[in-house]
């Protein structure tokens, strides 16, 4: 009686499928590179949701960053964007409001009042991005804004 056993086994290696690549050379500096989808793990938290990540190194928690809370429904109206000379205020109710204006970086330029439909004047101001928190003085709800001064 003849029997025959035959084991075989399978390692998953890190790895990418890729449908392209290349090595480039100068002499001083090499780089190695590849395109493709990596071939190992799913990259998910533990509470399910979708993490950056690509299989080598942990994967990262990533949260959307957005400068208007859109759960808050102020009604709230900046008009124009991009801004030349002047820029509006607008809402249903609220006629005053708390106004900060700050730069890209977070540099603060001015805290203050503005009344509803009342124009504030950028002329001032340089061409850029600005933040444009605005505060209603009754229920004390914000949003910010990006503008465009032009």
């Amino acid at each position: 009686m003849l029997m025959s056993l035959s084991v075989s086994s399978q390692t998953i290696s890190k790895q990418v499928i890729g449908p392209g690549g290349s090595t480039v050379d100068n002499g001083t500096n090499k780089l190695s590179y590849t395109t493709g989808e990596v071939l190992v793990g799913a990259m998910t938290s533990e509470d399910g949701s979708i993490q950056l990540g690509n299989g080598y190194y942990p994967s990262l928690d990533l949260e959307a960053l957005s400068v208007e809370n859109p759960e808050l429904q102020l009604n709230l109206k900046v008009y124009p964007n991009p801004v030349t000379e002047a820029f509006y205020i607008s809402h249903p109710s609220a006629i005053q409001f708390k106004l900060d204006i700050a730069e890209i970086n977070g540099k603060q330029l001015f805290s203050g009042t503005h009344q509803k439909e009342a124009p504030f004047s950028m002329q001032s101001y340089g061409s850029g991005v600005y933040l444009i928190t605005i505060t209603t003085l009754e229920n004390n709800q914000s949003n910010t804004y990006k503008i465009i001064k032009q």
